[in-house]
């Protein structure tokens, strides 16, 4: 016989609740009618189809869905599977001619949640049998969610019936999460985990170029892991040897200020000649007074020999500089990626010497 599944369903997982969804731009209307989906199954959202990218929290907006309905209904029935599993059973059920009960299962559900299904494309039993259980459940008022990596319309291979029925209930995208929520998922893994996160270290990751949650989160496991294997406090300077795949350990005192002066031209376009020459302008003052920033922070160049490098300056004026950069971090967000760009170059660069 098929195992029939719990009626409350405990494929759920418990930490895929609301309270732990991040809500952002880029998943707030998706948000918003899954809430609508959960308090009101059945209802004029059916079915609800969402669709994103590999880890942009679909299956945690499915579970989510799942938690909160039964909350509301403790009774009602609940079943979360992935295509595969779905495809799975039905072939179990085909092989022990157990098809009747394969279909007292599916077809009793109060809440059907399908995660993954772009991968029944091209199966056609799979296909041929979906769509008389998304039938069945639909006339029965029944609610069905599906999630996808892509909008239906887009999915190749999936039958034409299976993808205007799919299109003819609610469709919402997931897309990448915005520097915002990116700082706010960090925030939150943060307090879950019980452990403070300097503002420097959030920003940095936040500021990163990452595709996905999932990214932003294992670029936080890498620094905490750092953090504890190393037993060193968390700061932008680990955070940004953990992502640079460097393992050089503190950095200040093995970097000269000739590589800092490099770094800076680099990043900011502009030549050496200009930032140690007399120059006034913005496009060549903010370069030289990053420079004297991060030669302090990433050298053991006193402030005569800062100002030795940056064509012969008066280390009142190296001074003057360095507390006007201190100053302006706390204010200007422009400031600290330029900062965090040039210690970060430093960073890569060690680990390629």
């Amino acid at each position: 016989k098929l195992p029939l599944s719990d009626k409350n369903n405990k494929a759920l997982n418990p930490r895929y609740v609301y309270e732990t969804y991040i809500v952002g731009s880029s998943n707030r209307f998706a948000h918003a009618a899954s809430l609508s989906v959960a308090d009101h199954p059945g209802g004029k959202f059916n079915p609800f189809f969402v669709h994103g990218g590999v880890g942009l929290g679909k299956t945690h907006l499915l579970h989510a869905i799942g938690h909160r309905a039964l909350e509301i209904q403790p009774d009602l029935s609940v079943t979360y599977v992935s295509s595969e599993k779905f495809t799975n059973d039905l072939i179990k059920a085909i092989r022990a001619q157990g098809m009747e009960e394969f279909r007292a299962r599916y077809r009793t559900i109060d809440l059907l949640m399908i995660d993954d299904i772009q991968f029944i494309a091209g199966k056609e039993s799979t296909q041929e049998e979906f769509f008389h259980t998304f039938n069945a459940l639909y006339q029965s008022g029944k609610q069905v969610v599906i999630s996808s990596d892509k909008p239906p319309k887009a999915i190749s291979a999936l039958a034409e019936r299976l993808r205007s029925r799919f299109e003819g209930g609610l469709i919402a995208d997931v897309g990448l999460p915005d520097y915002e929520m990116r700082t706010a998922i960090l925030r939150s893994k943060g307090e879950e985990m019980g452990i403070r996160l300097p503002d420097d270290v959030v920003e940095y990751v936040a500021q990163r170029d990452q595709s996905n949650i999932r990214e932003v989160e294992g670029a936080l496991n890498r620094i905490l892991f750092l953090a504890q294997t190393s037993e060193r406090r968390l700061s932008l300077d680990l955070a940004m040897e953990a992502l640079t795949a460097t393992a050089t350990g503190p950095r200040r005192g093995q970097t000269s200020t000739r590589e800092v002066l490099e770094a800076v031209v680099s990043h900011f376009a502009v030549s050496v000649k200009d930032v140690r020459g007399r120059g006034r302008t913005r496009e060549i003052v903010l370069p030289r007074q990053v420079a004297m920033y991060v030669m302090r922070e990433e050298t053991a160049a006193s402030l005569v020999e800062i100002g030795q490098a940056l064509g012969d300056r008066d280390h009142t004026t190296v001074m003057h500089g360095i507390a006007k950069v201190e100053r302006d971090l706390a204010t200007d967000t422009s400031l600290r990626g330029h900062v965090m760009a040039v210690r970060e170059a430093l960073f890569t660069a060690s680990g390629t010497r």
